[in-house]
Order: C-alpha cells, then structure tokens, then sequence
C-alpha cells in the first residue's frame, strides 16, 4: 500500500471530506486532541465514507505513529478487511475507553487471523525483511519486547496491517456464528531458543563419551567441560568437522545447518592453527577476535542470514541497538564470537592436555 498523499493527490481531499483532520498529525496533540481525531478516522470505518485504501493509511499511522514501511503485502487493506469481518463473525472486539486501544486479548485475536490468513511463518516474515533490507535497516528498533531481527520484522511489516484489522473490527457490527473460529496459530516466542543448554550439555557430554551425573549451573565450568571432551577425541584432521557439528548441537541451533556449521568448521580450521600461540593460563581472547573477524562475510551474504529463524531469534541482551542494521551486525557478532570461542577452547584443551596442566 502506497502512501496516498505523495502517490494520489486526491486522496488528502476524500479524507478531510470524511471529516479527518489529517493537518493535526503534524502538531502535537494533547489526550483529547488525539482521541478525537481517533474519533473521526474510526467513524469513516464505521461509516465507510472512505474505501478500505483510502483509510488504512490513517489506521496504520494512528496505530503505529508512522507510514507503513513497504508495500507489504500487496493487497493489504484488503487482508485487514477480510481478517476483521471474519473475527467480527464470532466475537465483538474490545476497546479501552477513551484510548480506543484495543485489549490485549482483541490484539492477540487480529494478530493471529492476518498471520494465518497470510500463511506466515517468522521465516516468511524474516524473508521479505531481507528482500526489503536497503529500506527497512534505518529504521528504529522497537522499544518494547525483545530485541531480535524477528521482533523487529514483527513491529514493520506485521503490526501495521494488525492495527487496520483490529480497528476495521471493533466498527463492525457482530454478527452470529457462520462458519469454523479464525484459526489459531503457533506462538512465535516458541521460536526462541530458550534456556536449554544444561539438558543439550548433557546429552552432548555423553555423546563424546564422557557422561556426567550433574552439568554444572555455572556456564564457563559447562562450556570447559565440553571443551576437554572434545578435545580428548580430536586426534586426527578428520574430526575437526565432528567437533564443529558438535558446537552447532550445543548452540540449540534449530534453524538451517547450511548457516552455521560451516562457520563452526571453519572456526575449527583456524583455530587449530593457532594452537601454538594459545597460552593455557590467560583467556587468550585476542586469538577469539582473530578467528571471528575470518568468520564474519560480507554484508550480500550477512543479509541473507536474516532469512534463518534462530538468528532472527537472537537477542540484544544489552538492547545496544538502534536500528534494525545495528541489530543485524550484533547478531552477527554474537554469533561469529560464539563459534570462534568455542573452537578455540577445544584447543587451549588440547594444548593443556598436552602440558598436562
């Protein structure tokens, strides 16, 4: 959906016509100002004094506070319409007075049916923020929720038209129940990682054949762990490539292994050859930075990461980003220093094994 205003000059004239103050987003508007101009843009829905084109630009920018980003999806007043007559079907949507928020539980509602109605998957959703990378990158991290590439996708691309459905819905009128509910989906949280490691340790620890009762709760003494197992069944060439499928099992990693598993082979390669610089007794994390500035691609092929759901899913614990390219390069980073240190401590085990330290 085009922004009118630049791509039909007609369409300023419809929405004042249909009573909207369009000239007040320009001014700072106090809680009643902007209650009545919410007023005003959900009596053209109610009414229908403008299209469904002509109003999902004022829902989108009274929702959201901004333009939608691209042109996604295509058809997108008319998914908004089509999700909110079929919620409209079976349940009355529910406002917060004055704010004309609606619940949590209406959102929820409006979410789920354009996600189901759209076929969407977060790898979809993380696809087409790749396909539109040059013009969506800029743009700010949302300030509430996690602080992943996903999170961000969601609040661009999926909110907008969430936020013309939900409101389309709540002026429509319930009708009685014709046909099966909307469809629920899968909860997309259920795509993040989660906190597992200690089971994955463990399973993984017996794998290498070196079985523990209790995986330590400290994650340095876990990570040194598997780094002496590994390293005590690395004795030829050949098995760089196992220990690196190995790292990649202990990252949780259920998203595409063509990603991954070669930067964790690689890791392996270069670390090894540095095993005679490794200095058993510091953190040696200088060699770390060494082996993950190898690892990091150029930037065609670090936007086509975007695409994997498990680093879309990665976390800015320290929420430093700003914007969705900064979000892109600290996910990387985490990822790249991740391998790299993991390879690397397979070899300072390695090397103490040999001193017998």
């Amino acid at each position: 959906m085009s922004w009118p205003p630049t791509d039909d000059p007609g369409w300023a004239d419809r929405v004042t016509a249909a009573g909207v103050r369009i000239d007040l987003w320009d001014t700072d508007l106090d809680d009643y100002q902007f209650a009545m101009l919410a007023i005003t843009i959900l009596h053209a829905v109610r009414d229908a004094t403008l299209s469904d084109g002509d109003v999902y630009p004022l829902l989108v920018r009274f929702w959201t506070g901004t333009r939608p980003a691209i042109d996604w999806p295509p058809n997108a007043p008319q998914v908004a319409r089509r999700c909110a007559t079929a919620l409209a079907a079976h349940a009355t949507c529910k406002l917060e007075s004055f704010t004309y928020a609606p619940s949590d539980a209406s959102l929820i509602a409006a979410r789920e049916a354009i996600i189901a109605d759209l076929g969407l998957t977060p790898g979809g959703l993380l696809s087409i923020l790749a396909d539109h990378w040059e013009q969506l990158a800029p743009l700010e991290m949302p300030l509430e929720g996690e602080c992943t590439l996903l999170s961000f996708a969601r609040d661009v691309l999926l909110e907008p038209v969430v936020g013309a459905c939900v409101h389309i819905w709540s002026m429509l009128d319930t009708g009685s129940a014709s046909g099966p509910a909307p469809a629920q989906t899968l909860g997309w949280d259920a795509w993040s990682h989660g906190d597992q490691w200690p089971s994955v340790t463990a399973t993984e620890l017996a794998r290498l054949g070196q079985p523990v009762q209790h995986v330590p709760d400290d994650v340095d003494e876990a990570t040194m762990l598997l780094a002496a197992a590994r390293a005590a069944v690395l004795q030829t060439d050949d098995e760089v490539a196992a220990i690196a499928a190995s790292i990649v099992r202990t990252m949780t990693w259920p998203g595409d292994p063509d990603l991954v598993l070669p930067l964790a082979t690689r890791a392996m390669e270069l670390a090894r050859k540095r095993l005679d610089d490794i200095n058993p007794h510091i953190e040696n994390d200088h060699l770390a930075d060494e082996i993950q500035s190898e690892l990091l691609p150029p930037a065609h092929l670090l936007i086509d990461w975007i695409r994997d759901p498990s680093f879309g899913t990665i976390l800015d614990y320290p929420r430093f980003s700003r914007t969705a390219a900064e979000m892109l390069h600290q996910a990387a980073d985490w990822l790249t220093w991740t391998v790299a240190r993991d390879a690397l401590e397979v070899f300072i085990a390695k090397r103490q094994q040999r001193r017998g330290t």
